[in-house]
């Protein structure tokens, strides 16, 4: 019996963002369960004849992000002529989703699709609410934790000496509010003058790339490490004590996940996608403002037995809720099931 053919369609593979890590997951897990996997980034390169042939090839086609691959296949008049899946990217259902005109845009592609996928219940809700009476097919496949092998030098990245070390991995846009703590963290530093703080992500607003190297001018114990690509990131988890959410919106951190898992306590702020992972004082810590963070971040710096105990049940939960091979394996019935539809 030959291996099921699966084209995987993701806005980003190459820049270090969720969305690629998320492709780059499932083609890691898929490829080790012996399916046949080709990723193209429609985002990112060009639609060329080899691809063309696998689209053709292919059983069925699995694309992430409902609004960007309704836009690009609106642009490049791309036809879906094989049966398909659709995975949540986060923005898509938590901003996309509030603009009637991007709601319009993308209903075509979610209606016709053999089955939609999300990473949390929220994110189911919000989307039956949104397209009520249309009978989507909507599954909740939750991320796991993935690490590819690295043989990246770590000591490249420069990381800097001191504790606390408290890491926010996050791009620079709009929605992950990068300095909304930023009043709070200055005042802790004067707490522990040795205290480093580390944001790690790409650029995609020059303005607030430009705020932060404004920070980093001033307080030398602010750093920031561009576009880090996933193989490295364990080096900056290893690296921190603390790792920090601060989104106003999330679909489903992988980071937050990534931290958990290699002993990290998580402080994030209180969002459905963040809450659908931390349990407030359980596994980490979910704040709504700036002096909810202090008190917390305070408890985690003097309550060490606690703090070794938020960290356990972490991995724990990660281990238990978000295990890859869960997640794999999920895709897989997912598209045995989609095939098999008449």
């Amino acid at each position: 019996m030959s291996p099921m053919k699966i084209l995987l369609l993701t806005p980003f593979l190459y820049s270090n963002r969720g969305n690629s890590t998320t492709a780059k997951r499932i083609a890691s897990g898929l490829e080790q369960n012996g399916v046949d996997v080709t990723v193209f980034a429609y985002e990112e390169d060009a639609w060329n004849d080899e691809i063309d042939r696998q689209a053709k090839n292919c059983d069925l086609i699995h694309i992430i992000h409902f609004y960007r691959f309704s836009k690009w296949a609106k642009k490049t008049k791309f036809q879906l002529n094989k049966p398909y899946i659709m995975t949540n990217g986060g923005t898509d259902v938590n901003l996309d989703l509030y603009n009637l005109g991007n709601r319009a845009e993308m209903l075509d592609i979610l209606q016709n699709a053999s089955a939609i996928t999300v990473f949390t219940d929220d994110a189911k809700a919000k989307l039956c609410h949104a397209y009520s009476g249309m009978g989507l097919r909507i599954e909740v496949i939750m991320q796991s934790v993935w690490f590819p092998i690295s043989e990246e030098n770590a000591d490249d990245l420069k990381l800097g000496i001191g504790e606390p070390a408290i890491l926010l991995p996050s791009g620079l846009r709009a929605v992950k509010d990068v300095f909304f703590l930023m009043e709070e963290i200055v005042g802790l530093q004067k707490k522990y003058p040795n205290l480093q703080f580390l944001i790690a992500g790409m650029v995609l607003d020059e303005n607030i790339y430009e705020t932060l190297n404004q920070y980093i001018e001033k307080y030398s114990w602010i750093h920031f490490l561009e576009n880090v690509p996933i193989e490295n990131m364990v080096s900056l988890y290893k690296w921190a004590h603390i790792v920090l959410n601060t989104s106003i919106s999330e679909g489903q951190s992988s980071a937050i996940l990534e931290a958990m898992e290699m002993g990290c306590v998580v402080l994030a702020r209180n969002n459905p996608g963040n809450a659908s992972i931390i349990e407030d004082g359980v596994n980490g810590y979910l704040f709504n403002d700036g002096k909810e963070f202090l008190n917390k971040i305070n408890v985690v710096l003097t309550e060490q037995e606690k703090a070794q105990r938020i960290i356990q049940n972490a991995k724990n939960f990660v281990q238990t809720n978000h295990y890859f091979e869960d997640e794999i394996k999920a895709f897989i019935k997912l598209y045995q099931d989609c095939l098999q539809k008449p």
